[in-house]
């Protein structure tokens, strides 16, 4: 069957804003852009009986079995909406782990934009939301991909006429857990960024 490739772009978090938090996690208010930067995505429908996900590329080490491709597979499997289709996908990694800009999340919102657009599946909105929620808080950011300000409770704000900015990155040998660095914050933010007013 025909192999179709699809670029997953890296997210930028251009300010973050930490607003307080709820039981768990954190609440957030956050300006969003993505970048040149992706991975690469080939996926094809086969005739076996489970999806087949792998990794290869400067920054596929140590992905394991449980990953955010696989878990939006489980999700769409238990709610047949690919009504036993079965894939096999194969992701360079080209965007670094750890280091924020939401690899693995853009990864499974590629695939998911992937199965909307061939109409594999045909979610509403609010399915879509769930779907997405279920997979990982910022996946839904890809769904849209573009620029946004992503506040508590994923609500999501689009910016028009954003001005066009030249990023540079530098990705330093080792990598930065987010729980770790949420568990060391001790101050909250207020809310700053209200104006953008078209919610998605």
């Amino acid at each position: 069957m025909k192999i179709n490739k699809i670029k997953s772009n890296a997210k930028l978090n251009l300010a973050l804003n930490i607003t307080g938090k709820k039981k768990v996690l954190h609440k957030i208010e956050s300006i969003i852009s993505f970048i040149d930067l992706h991975d690469v995505i080939s996926i094809n429908q086969h005739n076996g009986k489970k999806h087949h996900i792998s990794f290869y590329g400067k920054f596929s080490k140590n992905i394991g079995k449980k990953n955010t491709i696989q878990k939006l597979f489980q999700i769409l499997d238990k709610e047949n909406l690919l009504k036993n289709k079965k894939f096999k996908v194969k992701i360079k990694k080209l965007i670094p782990q750890e280091a924020g800009l939401g690899g693995g999340s853009m990864n499974a919102a590629s695939v998911f934009n992937y199965l909307v657009k061939k109409k594999i599946i045909n979610p509403n909105h609010q399915k879509t939301r769930s779907i997405c929620d279920l997979v990982g808080s910022d996946v839904i950011l890809g769904t849209i991909s573009s620029s946004c300000v992503l506040s508590s409770g994923g609500r999501i704000k689009k910016i028009y006429n954003i001005p066009k900015y030249y990023s540079t990155l530098v990705k330093p040998d080792f990598g930065c857990s987010t729980k770790k660095i949420y568990s060391a914050v001790r101050k909250y933010t207020k809310s700053k960024y209200n104006k953008p007013k078209k919610h998605v």
